[in-house]
């Protein structure tokens, strides 16, 4: 991701805002700004509680449950399910859910081990999606690595080389302009549809979860937890799970949550009629119509842009996009500070950046967005999640921190919550380990500092050469 800054404030599309596409695809229209809780009455006690109705939350509870079948599991969402940011990615089931691994796999046993157990559960993930929650739309997908310049063309053929050492098969290929791109197997979500299947499956298992329904503070007791609600009203339980105050603060917690929150910006591109909308997943690559100037150094990129890519650009910029039911759905700046009235909201220099970004991309084609729209999420110093327990006793579990490892992590994760709320009870010997490595894994300086030292070598014989 990159921070954006342009001299040109005024954007020359103008797209629908206040939803992402996914939510607007989905039917969304408008959340009230005073919502009436439609829920069944709340149990003023249960067995475990969970906090927040996103990705990671509706996983832990599915988890939970998994666990513990007879328990009575409550799942508080303040807004809707998907309100935040797992109904506002871009949908990529990530085979490389743990960069950090990527700088010391190759002298770190256990990372590599961590690496490519990861990567087999990432897609167990996606088949059991496909199981559960068919109406996701997961698809088979390939996710491209891009590289566009000399350095991210070395840098990506050195994680190329520590990703196959680790276990895991790339596929190099000649990407645009001649570079180097790798390809790796994986899957894509509609992630807000899968949010509303995994709700669904949820209901159907007997957790209970209340919408409209925010937390005002959980408190430690010796007994378990005391969940206050903003209403005024309390819920005790044996444990509860975190599993949001990444993006607001609003919980009051024993412990603050060390993370920092970060602003995405994405944008909706419609590409007209392909003949597929509505059909998905497509089959074939995608024509639109380019320029003849275009056409003569190499045609549009979205001739050659299959529907069953999801592409991350390597340059100065760092971009992702994807197609999706005629749309080029597309990302990549982001801030740390936030804007307007509330995170839907997107600056207009930094749409301005958005429609450049897309441009260069795909030159020639005349994208233009149609869709845009932000949101936040937890970013930790090295992209892994935070799963703890807090308080004096232990029986509230923090389970958040999943900005920069995407949706698949916060459900691999998932058991590994759901056994810190079982006072460590892992379900298997590889669930503990995975925790284990997770919680001693620090920011790797020196790791990174071999990766440049290297990259850079490789680039002087590049030259040479």
């Amino acid at each position: 991701m990159i921070q954006w800054s342009t001299g040109r404030a005024a954007p020359h599309s103008k797209p629908l805002t206040g939803h992402s596409f996914w939510q607007r695809h989905a039917g969304v229209q408008s959340v009230p700004d005073n919502p009436t809780s439609d829920h069944a009455p709340l149990p003023s006690q249960v067995d475990f509680v969970v906090a927040g109705g996103g990705f990671a939350g509706l996983s832990a509870a599915l988890a939970l449950c998994e666990a513990e079948p007879t328990a009575s599991i409550l799942l508080l969402e303040a807004n809707v399910l998907g309100h935040g940011a797992s109904g506002r990615n871009g949908g990529l089931l990530s085979p490389l859910p743990a960069p950090v691994w990527l700088l010391t796999a190759d002298a770190n046993a256990e990372h590599a081990w961590a690496f490519l157990h990861i990567n087999a559960r990432v897609h167990a993930t996606a088949s059991r999606l496909l199981d559960d929650a068919p109406s996701g739309r997961i698809t088979p997908a390939v996710l491209r690595l891009q590289s566009l310049g000399r350095l991210t063309e070395a840098g990506l053929a050195r994680v190329a080389r520590t990703i196959e050492r680790a276990g895991i098969a790339v596929e190099r290929q000649d990407g645009t302009g001649g570079r180097l791109a790798v390809d790796l197997s994986t899957h894509t979500i509609d992630p807000y549809l899968t949010v509303l299947a995994l709700g669904a499956l949820a209901r159907r298992r007997g957790i209970q979860i209340a919408e409209h329904t925010a937390v005002a503070g959980i408190e430690d007791t010796s007994e378990g937890v005391r969940v206050a609600l903003m209403s005024g009203a309390t819920i005790d339980a044996r444990r509860a799970i975190v599993c949001t105050n990444a993006y607001t603060g609003s919980v009051a917690l024993p412990e603050k949550v060390a993370a920092k929150v970060a602003y995405n910006f994405m944008v909706a591109a419609e590409i007209g009629d392909t003949g597929n909308r509505g059909q998905p997943p497509f089959s074939g690559a995608v024509a639109v119509e380019c320029s003849d100037a275009t056409a003569e150094k190499g045609g549009c990129p979205l001739l050659q842009f299959p529907p069953d890519r999801f592409t991350v650009e390597l340059n100065t910029s760092y971009v992702f996009h994807r197609l999706y039911e005629g749309h080029v759905v597309y990302g990549g700046i982001e801030r740390f500070k936030p804007y307007g009235e509330n995170d839907f909201a997107v600056p207009p220099d930094v749409l301005v950046g958005l429609e450049k970004l897309l441009d260069k991309s795909f030159p020639g084609a005349g994208l233009e967005p149609s869709q845009t729209w932000g949101g936040c999420y937890h970013q930790t110093a090295n992209d892994l999640p935070l799963l703890t327990t807090i308080g004096a006793h232990g029986h509230i579990v923090v389970n958040c921190g999943y900005g920069g490892t995407g949706v698949a992590m916060s459900m691999v994760c998932a058991p590994l919550a759901a056994a810190l709320a079982r006072d460590g009870q892992f379900s298997s010997d590889d669930d503990r380990r995975l925790f284990e490595t997770i919680k001693a894994t620090r920011l790797p300086i020196a790791g990174l500092a071999r990766l440049v030292l290297g990259v850079a070598g490789d680039v002087v014989r590049m030259r040479k050469v």
